[in-house]
């Protein structure tokens, strides 16, 4: 186990200690060569944990029923939905891109500024029933907790690149979180046809990655 909590420790020091250089690291080799490297850096250290979760010694807290597969399979959709609308739609406050954002159609915006960690906290909450040992309850509820967090450090990361007036205008038309705007154009058909088809290909590759299928956690097919 003590091989989990190594990897946790790199995977955050990996996330901060580049956010504290972030102007340092792109004025010595640029914007797009930081988001690069600052994202396979991201997911090799991601493998790695999920590698550790799955060797760690398994320590129970509660026993898996069926009901808790539903749980996460309910809260990965909107999750793959978010994923979507990150990759569609600008962030100009979040992960994503900024180009391209228009105050007087905020797009996803409207909804939540930060799409992608709002579909990690969903992901993570949704992982935490069906993985009921102690190892996955703290991988899972700490990957929730932790993009929570980010919806502020975001913000303050991207702020530092823009004007008063710029913040002030994005602010404006944005927000936290605001399910309402859900109801008035937020999310289009087109996140939504996309987010099932990530839906989709997650609940396919989770038995080949992971080595358990979802469904067949159900009962639904052999697995």
């Amino acid at each position: 186990m003590i091989w989990f909590f190594i990897s946790v420790v790199v995977f955050l020091a990996g996330h901060i200690i580049p956010g504290l250089m972030r102007n340092q690291i792109v004025g010595w080799m640029g914007q797009r060569a930081y988001v690069v490297c600052f994202s396979v850096l991201s997911l090799v250290l991601l493998v790695w944990v999920i590698h550790e979760v799955l060797v760690a010694d398994f320590i129970p807290l509660w026993p898996f029923a069926p009901w808790q597969v539903y749980v996460a399979l309910c809260l990965m959709l909107p999750a793959c939905i978010l994923w979507a609308a990150t990759i569609l739609q600008p962030c100009p406050l979040s992960i994503g891109r900024k180009n391209g954002f228009d105050p007087n159609r905020p797009g996803i915006n409207a909804f939540c500024r930060h799409p992608l960690l709002l579909g990690a906290f969903l992901w993570g909450l949704g992982h935490v029933l069906p993985n009921g040992d102690l190892v996955a309850v703290i991988f899972f509820g700490g990957s929730a907790v932790f993009a929570l967090v980010g919806f502020a450090r975001m913000e303050k990361i991207r702020m530092k690149e823009m004007s008063k007036a710029e913040i002030s205008e994005i602010l404006a038309g944005t927000r936290r979180f605001a399910p309402r705007a859900v109801l008035h154009g937020a999310i289009g058909l087109g996140e939504i046809g996309l987010g099932v088809m990530i839906y989709a290909c997650l609940i396919i590759a989770h038995r080949y990655v992971i080595g358990i299928s979802p469904l067949g956690a159900l009962g639904a097919f052999g697995g």
